[in-house]
């Protein structure tokens, strides 16, 4: 009789996992039933837990409660203190679907205390993520931070990253709400350190997939990061906030970083040789030494450092470059027509060959520059260019 019970509970858990929930509960019933004649209280238990589950999957929270709480009268009759913390988990779940978030958090406190009791680590931190959930929903945030913040804390002393990615994204997002945007960036920072750690010990990963399991949002999560040295070549980073960033040494070759905003970015020698930079915000970026070989139509420039930066056959028509210290930059063959040099210094640079129609270049100065014929030169102090 046993053996058949078991086999009804092993066929429940098959129906379970196609989604044949009624199936399931009716395999789980009759099993019961067989455990009870034959006096088998923890397999009893157990039985009832499963029922209570198909039960929730079929909205009938009444019905799972009830089974859950039989199941808690068995294993503390039975002094199954393991039996005793599931059933005290199933029920505070339910309580909580059924938004009575007081018994939730009573049941969870007390599966908690057994946690705690039996040494169980992972029940424990499991335990306190359904505890903040509960107190979240009541609208008790310090609660709920108080519970992420003992989750964290458990987590990184098993060095357990999938608990600590959990927690530190909780916990970002709960000051948030609470408009206590310090520490929300306190525990941002923390995740980009993650973020970090993990992508330098596996360079075959994928950083956006990494960053979106670590709770970063590529978008909006990055402004003044240090992802300094980092290979990110091809990545999309389309309209990301990257301001503030830095991007030092970073190979950047063929990513998208259309629309992205990396004003006041260090992308001091970072490679973006064939990156797509259209309409990219870089005012007062430094881009020193930067490999710049690439499209850059329409970009805000402005006040940026780009001294000494290779723009060798760059594309930037209409680009704005006011005020930018552009001095021995390589600027050969760059196309740089309708751009606006308002102000620019070009000391040394080389614009051989550069397509300079229809730019402005009030008092933009040009001492030094390689490649400018006299006819041009003089055409450039007409319209207001700086030779001495």
């Amino acid at each position: 009789m046993s053996e058949q019970a078991n086999g009804l509970v092993k066929q429940g858990i098959s129906q379970y996992q196609a989604h044949q929930f009624e199936a399931a509960l009716e395999s789980w019933q009759q099993a019961l039933v067989l455990y009870r004649e034959t006096g088998d209280k923890r397999r009893s238990g157990a039985a009832l837990g499963n029922m209570g589950v198909a039960y929730e999957a079929l909205g009938d929270y009444a019905k799972a409660i009830e089974c859950y709480q039989q199941h808690l009268t068995l294993a503390i009759e039975m002094g199954d203190r393991r039996g005793e913390a599931n059933a005290l988990g199933n029920l505070g779940n339910a309580c909580c679907a059924l938004e009575d978030f007081a018994g939730a958090i009573e049941y969870q406190q007390q599966r908690l205390a057994i946690a705690r009791e039996q040494g169980d680590s992972r029940s424990e931190a499991e335990t306190l993520g359904n505890l903040a959930f509960a107190f979240d929903a009541k609208g008790d945030f310090l609660g709920a931070i108080e519970c992420y913040q003992q989750q964290l804390a458990m987590a990184r002393k098993n060095k357990d990253d999938r608990i600590e990615r959990k927690a530190l994204k909780s916990l970002k997002l709960a000051y948030k709400y609470l408009a206590n945007y310090e520490k929300a960036n306190e525990y941002r920072q923390q995740q980009l350190s993650l973020l970090a750690y993990l992508f330098s010990t596996d360079k075959n990963s994928d950083f956006i997939q990494l960053a979106e399991t670590v709770g970063l949002n590529p978008l909006d999560d990055f402004a003044g990061a240090d992802l300094s040295n980092f290979d990110l070549h091809y990545i999309d980073l389309r309209g990301a906030d990257l301001r503030d960033a830095n991007l030092s040494g970073v190979d950047f070759t063929l990513a998208d970083l259309s629309g992205a905003v990396l004003s006041g970015a260090t992308l001091i020698k970072a490679t973006l040789c064939n990156a797509n930079l259209r309409d990219a915000e870089l005012s007062k970026a430094n881009l020193s030494g930067a490999d710049l070989r690439t499209k850059l139509p329409r970009a805000n420039l402005t006040g940026a450092n780009l001294n000494g930066a290779n723009l060798s056959s760059a594309y930037l028509p209409n680009a704005v470059l006011v005020d930018a210290n552009l001095t021995d930059a390589a600027l050969k063959n760059a196309d740089l027509s309708g751009v606006n040099l308002r102000g620019a210094n070009l000391k040394g640079a080389d614009l051989s060959r550069a397509d300079l129609k229809g730019t402005a270049v009030e008092n933009a100065r040009f001492a030094g520059c390689l490649g400018i014929s006299e006819s041009f030169k003089t055409e450039l102090i007409g319209k207001g260019g700086i030779f001495d």
